[in-house]
């Protein structure tokens, strides 16, 4: 079997101490026992665990680092620079790929990048279920190319463990005495330790350390060397270290998660220094500098970025070198320097409309289009995509005025966007032709059917949303475990006296003659007809049990209860508002983010979370009504204040609303004051002056405006001068000294 290990990536020794080590701030004693073998391989999993139990001292294997020192990686970048991709390819030769692996990787890239944004704006299980379905689209496409089952059978057998591992996580109504360890892994899938649990005493820190290990191994088997795989799964650890690091509660155990999944990221790619850089910091996070710092290293000698060479400075200043950490101080200056430059470059706009006379679009529709041109993308070899195409550059689109009866005659004006006027200067009428003014003619008055007003629209603070909730009755695809209040039925064919029907009560116990209290939460019905046959073997040889579940899925019910309007406005919703820190409150899920997402994402986001704790509920929200909109107005216009934007506005169309502007005004100097996502305030200066004259027909400061923005129309010079005769003379020494001159035309005048 191919040896998985790779130079600079962790070791399945590494895995289980880390894992030992995150899962100490959850048990005391995680650290005292072993897990398996570190030596074993997945494929026997009974012999790697045998040990499981027993005291053994773990000493630490840290990856090997690739670098000793801050350096001598300008090489190792400049090589990753071949590959247009988020992250860098391996540079080993290897076979090439078929059409359809490529075609399913670069989807795969797309549903990563896509996660990576919802993760941004805080959609965290809308995230998880994009990076689940890049994994599952990889290994599904590996095993057609390999004509094999076994890439997603290893791959549903990862995310089971890591789904499952939680169950061995007390809680705040158990503890960890109370958890029977034998009794949840019959009822699990996984079948990493079936085989000796019922011979020797397991903990729930043993278990859960070989249920992630075994996690690792089976989801770096699943996805094999695929680049893509490696990004989705170093995508789900960012997002379980980030729930840790807002500790909400969503997720149980998300920094053991990370670990895992940061871990199989490497295993499949090496080079993927962003797995890399995120597994230090979590370990740097932890206390773990040592373990940190060759995994600071394994990334920057891979590529050299700022973030990395910033980390890995911090760690050698926490492990007392000094001279190492002034000298990833001074590469981290140069790659901000470097990615700053990068960053500052932008391909210049292509033209995107052109109007042309009706014979030359007449003539241009018998002509077939000419196919888009596609950047061609560099071609590296190795089981990867290349990821991340650019997009196929079209050419311009092409429009003409339509003429009819109601309208026989062409009107000449000037299509804004072909003009070349400057910020400051007049003229653009020279360049008025014939343009496609109007399409309705007589029917200009109901509007243009123009583009929509955003491409899609991201909620945000203050927007009212209505939550309609839908019992989907779909089959789930986990078996469904027993809550409290649900309703079931015992009976027994031995002893009829047995039967009788049971609600489970919030203990989670129910009550049975001769047993007494019997827990029976988190059970399957066929693991509680088991357990109760075994325990009645005590008072009869053949008890012949029978679980017949009653009334189920309650948590349901008690959420279609909280939510159903039926009584009033009708129907089974929740109307909700998205509160200023962008959250919107539901039941059972409680906050969730919502600003800065579109609908659909939000969702995905509700349906995930709900898909937690309860199955068979659907949520869509509908926007009821938009948050109001503000742009204010002021200095010399009419009618100063506030005005609310209920479309797009322009600059010239918020004077408009204030009443135009008044005699004396300086259009030459219109000031548009913006803040900006961060709050920081931005401010510009615009020239209306030639255009709201009518002598510039495409001002290049009719901007649109945005929420809260501020426009200032300030006072001219004259009007600064009469203000300040006025307050100086007028009112200040005229009105202390005043100069009254009074002639007597009945006296006679004297010299």
């Amino acid at each position: 079997m191919k040896d998985r290990r790779l130079r600079g990536a962790p070791s399945r020794t590494a895995a289980l101490l880390v894992i030992g080590w995150l899962l100490g701030a959850l048990w005391p004693a995680a650290g005292a026992s072993a897990v398996a073998d570190p030596e074993s391989s997945s494929t026997a999993p009974a012999a790697a665990a045998s040990d499981v139990g027993k005291p053994r001292a773990l000493k630490p294997v840290a990856p090997e680092p690739t670098v000793s020192e801050p350096g001598a990686t300008e090489q190792d970048a400049a090589d990753s620079e071949e590959m247009p991709s988020l992250l860098p390819g391996s540079s080993a030769a290897s076979a090439l790929r078929s059409q359809h692996l490529e075609a399913a990787a670069r989807e795969a890239d797309a549903l990563t990048l896509h996660g990576y944004e919802l993760a941004g704006r805080g959609a965290h299980f809308s995230a998880r279920a994009e990076f689940t379905a890049a994994l599952r689209l990889l290994a599904q496409a590996l095993d057609e190319e390999g004509e094999t089952a076994n890439r997603q059978a290893a791959l549903a057998a990862g995310l089971t463990a890591v789904r499952e591992a939680q169950d061995f996580l007390a809680g705040p109504a158990r503890l960890e005495a109370d958890l029977d360890v034998p009794a949840i892994v019959g009822g699990h899938r996984t079948p990493v330790v079936k085989q000796f649990v019922a011979h020797q005493r397991l903990t729930p820190q043993a278990a859960i350390q070989s249920y992630l290990t075994y996690a690792q191994e089976q989801l770096a088997e699943a996805i094999g060397e695929e680049l893509a795989g490696s990004m989705a799964m170093r995508g789900l650890g960012k997002l379980h270290a980030a729930l840790a690091d807002r500790d909400s509660g969503t997720i149980r155990a998300p920094r053991p998660k990370a670990m895992v999944y940061y871990q199989a990221s490497l295993l499949v790619c090496r080079r993927n220094y962003m797995a890399a850089n995120d597994l230090g910091v979590l370990l740097a996070r932890g206390g773990r500098y040592e373990d940190a710092r060759p995994m600071f290293e394994h990334s920057v000698s891979i590529q050299a970025q700022s973030a990395s060479w910033r980390n890995l400075a911090v760690v050698y200043g926490k492990l007392g070198r000094p001279d190492l950490a002034q000298q990833a101080y001074r590469h981290w200056t140069a790659a901000v320097e470097r990615e700053t430059a990068q960053a500052g470059r932008r391909p210049p706009a292509a033209q995107m409309v052109q109007w042309v006379d009706p014979a030359g679009f007449a003539q241009t529709a018998r002509q077939p289009p000419p196919p888009p041109q596609r950047t061609p993308a560099a071609r590296t070899p190795g089981p990867r995509s290349t990821g991340w195409l650019t997009a196929p550059q079209r050419g311009p689109i092409l429009l003409c005025q339509a003429l009819g009866p109601a309208a026989p005659c062409p009107i000449c004006a000037v299509d804004c966007s072909t003009c070349k006027c400057n910020w400051y200067g007049r003229g653009g009428w020279e360049a008025a032709r014939a343009i496609a003014w109007q399409a309705y003619a007589q029917g200009e008055y109901v509007g243009h059917a123009r583009t929509a007003h955003v491409p899609q629209y991201r909620l945000r603070v203050d927007d009212q949303l209505d939550m309609i909730y839908r019992v989907t009755r779909d089959e789930t695809s986990r078996p469904y475990k027993l809550n409290v209040g649900d309703e079931i039925r015992v009976e027994s064919f031995t002893d009829p006296a047995l039967t009788r029907d049971l609600i489970l009560q919030p203990d989670g116990t129910i009550t049975l003659r001769l047993l007494g209290q019997v827990h029976a939460t988190g059970k399957t019905v066929t693991q509680l007809r088991d357990e109760l046959e075994q325990l009645y073997l005590k008072y009869y040889k053949v008890p012949s049990i029978t679980v017949t579940p009653l009334k189920v899925n309650t948590k349901l019910e008690d959420l279609r209860a909280t939510v159903d309007r039926r009584a009033g406005v009708g129907g089974q919703s929740q109307m909700v508002k998205v509160t200023p820190e962008g959250t919107v409150s539901l039941p059972v899920i409680g906050a969730v983010a919502a600003q800065g997402l579109t609908l659909p994402e939000l969702q995905k986001e509700l349906n995930e979370r709900y898909r937690e704790d309860i199955e068979g509920i659907e949520v869509v929200p509908v926007l009821v009504q938009r948050a109001p909109r503000f742009v204010y107005v002021l200095g010399e216009v009419r009618n100063p204040g506030r005005y609310e934007l209920t479309g797009p506005t322009t600059v010239i169309q918020a004077i408009s609303m204030a009443g135009s502007w008044n005699v004396g005004s300086n259009l030459r100097q219109v000031v548009v004051f913006r803040r900006g996502d961060d709050w920081r305030l931005m401010a510009t200066m615009v020239n209306l002056q030639a255009a709201l004259y009518g002598n510039q027909p495409c001002p290049q400061g009719e901007i649109w405006l945005s929420d809260s923005d501020v426009v200032l129309v300030p006072k001219d010079r004259i009007l600064v001068a009469d203000e300040f005769i006025n307050l100086v003379f007028t009112r200040g020494i005229y009105g202390v000294f005043p100069m009254v001159a009074a002639v007597n035309f009945s006296k006679l005048s004297s010299l």
